[in-house]
């Protein structure tokens, strides 16, 4: 099992909130403040820690106080503090990372290069304590993995070096391309963009919480304290749940799938096909049906689709429009995935691709069924003739299947 944090940024995500919900979780601020030393001198900040309520929520607050207020620095004179300090490699590469992320969208906001670009608000010492203190942080406690779902941005408007601008900021929407996000019930700045930083390069999107064991919780508190909502970063630790393998390696890449599922009892067979047909268009990995008895004893049909999470939003929509249905059903879920491939082969003049995986190889039976009809072969015979090309192909390039180990 993986020590894994789930980031629920429900209230949106900063620095100060991110370092404050790891000190909730439980670390040492002494500790943290001792190696951020030799990245920024003791005497030019301090973390100033208390416990706060927001909403009733109790929850650890963090300010970061420095001495020098300059708001902008160069990239280049960001990595030399980095590189200069006591933070391990990892730590080194993943800090500099995150603001490599940070100028480049600087750069393509404000059309210029990368060696000239200045990093305002994000290159100030606080920023800095912040983007290196969370993962330095993220160390101490262990994590392995860290998922985060779609952050609440705000909305209003936010002074920056360049004036004000709106919320969400033209930053945190470049950083955030891809993900899901949404606006929240604030009339101001919730996920700031060295947040918005710390999510695009630690993080893995996921949809919802992922199936763990949890262990701990750990809130950080924003330093407004609207009366509407608590805003505080929520912090989940715990440790992946993963399947009994014995002492072998499990083969392929472990990825996070959202399966999606309705009961339907008053569609008909022709709709199911058309369905089926129309989510996989859609952005499904997969869809099915299966006949089920539903409410009121009646026959029904059970509908699961499997989809990526960043396709959530648009295959629930389908499924929606196309149903009538007033409920979907979604959970998390991680799924083992075989590398694979293609290569192409001639098949009686025509062009065919051919999917191969560790263990097999095969033309997909619909390129077949075209195939068939062009040249008036059966299609049994033209899977035969596939194989024995297929063959050839892989005895040329040794690009044999790998035999299963007992």
């Amino acid at each position: 099992m993986a020590k894994v944090v789930w980031i629920n940024p429900t209230s949106g995500i900063s620095g100060d909130m991110s370092i404050a919900a790891m000190v909730d979780l439980g670390v040492d601020p002494d500790q943290l403040v001792q190696i951020l030393a030799t990245i920024v001198s003791r005497g030019q900040f301090d973390l100033r820690i208390s416990t706060v309520l927001r909403s009733s929520l109790r929850a650890t607050q963090v300010e970061v106080t420095v001495s020098d207020h300059q708001d902008h620095r160069a990239l280049g004179q960001i990595n030399s503090m980095i590189d200069s300090s006591e933070l391990t490699p990892n730590q080194k590469e993943v800090s500099k990372e995150i603001f490599h992320r940070l100028a480049t969208v600087e750069a393509e906001i404000h059309r210029t290069s990368l060696d000239e670009v200045q990093l305002h608000e994000v290159g100030s010492l606080d920023a800095i304590v912040d983007i290196c203190g969370f993962v330095v942080a993220i160390d101490m406690l262990g994590i392995e993995k860290i998922f985060y779902s779609a952050p609440a941005l705000g909305s209003g408007l936010v002074r920056s070096g360049h004036g004000k601008i709106p919320v969400p900021s033209p930053a945190v929407l470049q950083l955030l391309k891809g993900v899901a996000g949404y606006g929240g019930s604030s009339n101001f700045e919730l996920t700031t963009p060295t947040g918005a930083a710390i999510l695009s390069v630690m993080g893995q999107y996921c949809a919802f919480m992922p199936e763990m064991v949890i262990h701990a919780v750990g809130y950080g508190a924003g330093k407004k304290d609207p009366s509407e909502f608590a805003n505080v970063l929520r912090l989940v630790v715990g440790e992946t749940i993963e399947p009994e393998l014995g002492d072998s390696e499990p083969l392929g890449h472990l990825e996070t799938i959202v399966e999606l599922e309705t009961n339907l009892d008053d569609i008909s067979g022709e709709l199911g096909g058309h369905l089926i047909t129309t989510l996989l268009g859609s952005g499904a990995l997969d869809a099915f049906i299966t006949p089920v008895l539903a409410k009121k004893s009646r026959p029904g049909m059970l509908l699961k689709v499997l989809t990526r999470p960043h396709d959530v939003a648009d295959v629930t929509k389908e499924i929606f429009r196309l149903t009538g249905t007033l409920g979907v059903r979604s959970q998390s879920k991680e799924r083992y995935v075989l590398d694979r491939s293609q290569f192409e082969i001639d098949l009686l003049g025509e062009r065919v691709s051919v999917k191969v995986g560790p263990f097999r190889a095969k033309v997909e039976f619909d390129q077949l069924v075209r195939v068939s009809k062009l040249v008036e072969v059966p299609v049994l015979e033209l899977e035969r003739m596939a194989q024995v090309e297929i063959e050839n192909y892989l005895n040329k390039s040794q690009g044999r299947f790998k035999p299963v180990k007992d």
